[in-house]
């Protein structure tokens, strides 16, 4: 009897609430489905751009390997076999492969840091 009173009284109130209750108008519904769906557009672009570590490595050390085969090609052409035996060679394979490392480990190291300041 209690719990009926009490579900009798919260209906009274509810009823007696609901006429001073605001509704939105179709305007206000609108801009907030529109600010909605314009938010759900720029998530979906940021997830989008993040790259894989192993194809930024495949593709710089590719690189790397055609032009020390290009390198390797030239010196052949010109100087011969005993030529991929001497500096001439060697120094330029050792600057590129130098050059290319470097490259990879700063790519990877702006990678981590703009994942973790995207996460922030």
């Amino acid at each position: 009897m209690n719990k009926d009173n009490i579900n009798s009284q919260d209906q009274k109130f509810k009823e007696l609430l609901s006429g001073t209750r605001m509704k939105a108008g179709e305007n206000l519904k609108f801009r907030i489905m529109q600010q909605i769906e314009t938010e759900k557009a720029l998530v979906a672009k940021k997830n989008t751009s993040t790259r894989s570590i192993l194809k930024n490595m495949f593709t710089i050390f590719g690189v790397m390997y055609i032009l020390i085969a290009v390198v390797g090609l030239f010196i052949y052409t010109k100087d011969g076999e005993n030529a991929l035996n001497s500096m001439t060679f060697y120094l330029p394979v050792i600057l590129i492969s130098c050059v290319c490392s470097m490259f990879w480990m700063i790519s990877v190291y702006d990678d981590r840091r703009r994942s973790k300041q995207k996460s922030k």
